[in-house]
């Protein structure tokens, strides 16, 4: 929680509001330095619910605060909730049936978004998984396509918290943009079971000041933390006994991070400012992006930058205006 005691409230009642008793499941709230009274208002709560646990801490970011919470939940499952997000009532029992039965690693629930108004805007469409089981790499991309939002959330995704013990799974410290694209990397890298529910529970807003309509993307500590990840994911494959199609999922990771923290400054045909980007990726070991299993549209990318980077630079060009269009 950082700068939401509007919105902590109706998040927290949300998850009162189920059909499980109380005693089934926690809601750990990570009190990150929040300037404003977020504290006061769940310790209130606290005087209601029994089943709510606090974390007050200095601000350390949201990667630190999620790290901070896992570690101390006792449940089997972990379910990410954003503080200014809420979900729908009396589903959680449901869920929780699915997951147990299935024995599912990694389940996907339908979310929902809404505008600044409580518009809806969009919302998830999962008939196509629902009722199947695929391994990692399988689902990390059938949650995947061009008409997807949020593709690199790790919210309104149930995770066993054993998968994450075992391979030592956590979020990444200072990669300030996409670091739940980094955290679902791994997961998907080394999950065996992952199953998708088409029913709405969890409902997006969308709001002024919030992370993902920052600026952040644009900015020198977000190339720094693309970079931050790059090494992240690379020494996690390294430190696990990967088979080819996993380690073809963390090429395709590594793609990613390479080529986004480059897209500002060619979309503003700063070729000074790219240069200093494949600069930096050069005195960071990355001249040349292992291309086995990258998927598009960054494959044709990664092939572009591997031959040449002045001619990487021009068809990235296109590939931005063909992207828009």
């Amino acid at each position: 929680m950082y700068k939401v005691a509007d919105h902590v409230t109706r998040c927290i009642e949300s998850l009162q509001n189920q059909d499980i008793d109380k005693n089934q499941y926690e809601i750990i709230c990570i009190n990150d330095g929040s300037p404003d009274n977020c504290q006061e208002v769940v310790e209130n709560l606290q005087k209601k619910y029994s089943n709510i646990v606090l974390i007050n801490q200095v601000n350390q970011g949201v990667s630190m605060a999620r790290n901070n919470g896992i570690d101390i939940a006792k449940a089997k499952y972990i379910l990410p909730i954003d503080p200014d997000d809420y979900v729908v009532p009396n589903s959680l029992g449901r869920i929780a049936s699915l997951v147990q039965t299935n024995n599912y690693q990694v389940f996907y629930l339908g979310f929902e978004i809404f505008d600044a108004n409580q518009k809806s805007i969009w919302k998830t469409n999962y008939t196509k998984q629902e009722n199947k089981t695929f391994n990692g790499v399988e689902g990390y991309f059938e949650a995947r396509g061009f008409e997807v939002k949020d593709p690199d959330r790790s919210w309104a995704i149930v995770y066993d918290r054993q998968l994450l013990n075992d391979y030592k799974i956590d979020y990444p410290k200072n990669v300030p943009y996409l670091e739940d694209g980094l955290f679902l990397a791994k997961v998907f890298a080394v999950a065996t079971s992952v199953g998708f529910d088409n029913q709405i529970f969890y409902q997006r807003t969308t709001r002024k000041g919030s992370a993902t309509n920052s600026k952040l993307f644009f900015s020198e500590k977000a190339i720094n933390g693309f970079i931050l990840a790059i090494n992240d994911i690379k020494n996690f494959a390294a430190n696990n006994n990967l088979v080819r199609t996993q380690q073809q999922l963390v090429n395709h990771v590594v793609a990613k991070f390479v080529l986004l923290p480059m897209s500002p400054f060619i979309n503003k045909l700063d070729f000074f400012g790219y240069l200093k980007i494949i600069r930096l990726l050069k005195s960071n070991g990355v001249n040349k992006i292992e291309a086995d299993g990258v998927r598009q549209p960054y494959k044709k990318l990664s092939f572009s930058f591997n031959f040449n980077k002045v001619w990487f630079f021009i068809n990235y060009i296109y590939f931005i205006k063909f992207s828009k269009s």
